[in-house]
């Protein structure tokens, strides 16, 4: 062995040895590395959090405006055209009416009176009201075929909208569409018996 080689490999191996314990008493970038650890499960906790309460806020919105869009129905203002809705007669204008009533109560941020369609139907009693199928083969049923009979004094009233929310369709990580289009169907009820105003 060529003298002092052992002295030079001694050396080199100590400034390894040297280079490796400083290393692993560095800690700059723990707090980089952990944060890229945990910062993409957070975001999508984050976002999935809003999606859901954007989507609850919405179906809470729809079902508030038909519970005070209904009560004209309730009191016959509407059956009997008084209040806002003086000198409407026929149905297809109580229809009409009713709708924009509806609308004027729902937030702005839904585009109520293009795609909201309004179905209105009664009975005698509840067992005769059937749930309206606001949706079929994927497709929102058309505002123009949809039921419109908002009934007599003391009838049994249900009213239905339904809403194709195209939101749903485009949340991250949360895919709830069920049309075909990709939208969601948001469905709002209010049942009643109507107050016997005659």
């Amino acid at each position: 062995m060529v003298p002092g080689a052992a002295e030079l490999v001694r050396r080199k191996c100590a400034g390894a040895w040297m280079l490796a314990r400083r290393v692993r008493k560095d800690e700059d970038g723990n707090s980089t590395v952990e944060f890229a650890m945990i910062a993409m499960p957070f975001l999508m906790l984050l976002v999935g959090i809003m999606s859901i309460c954007l989507y609850f806020f919405t179906n809470f919105t729809i079902e508030n405006a038909v519970w005070q869009a209904a009560r004209a129905i309730r009191t016959g203002q509407l059956q009997q055209s008084q209040g806002s809705y003086a000198g409407i007669t026929t149905l297809e204008d109580q229809k009409i009416a009713f709708k924009n009533a509806l609308c004027a109560k729902a937030p702005t941020f839904l585009d109520c009176a293009n795609k909201a369609v309004v179905l209105v139907q009664s009975n005698a009693s509840f067992s005769g009201i059937v749930e309206p199928a606001c949706a079929s083969n994927g497709t929102i049923v058309d505002q123009s075929t949809a039921s419109f009979d908002p009934g007599t004094a003391s009838s049994v009233v249900l009213v239905t909208v339904c809403y194709p929310w195209q939101f749903g369709g485009k949340l991250p990580f949360f895919k709830l569409g069920n049309l075909k289009d990709g939208s969601l169907l948001m469905q709002a009820s209010a049942a009643f018996r109507t107050e016997p105003y005659n």
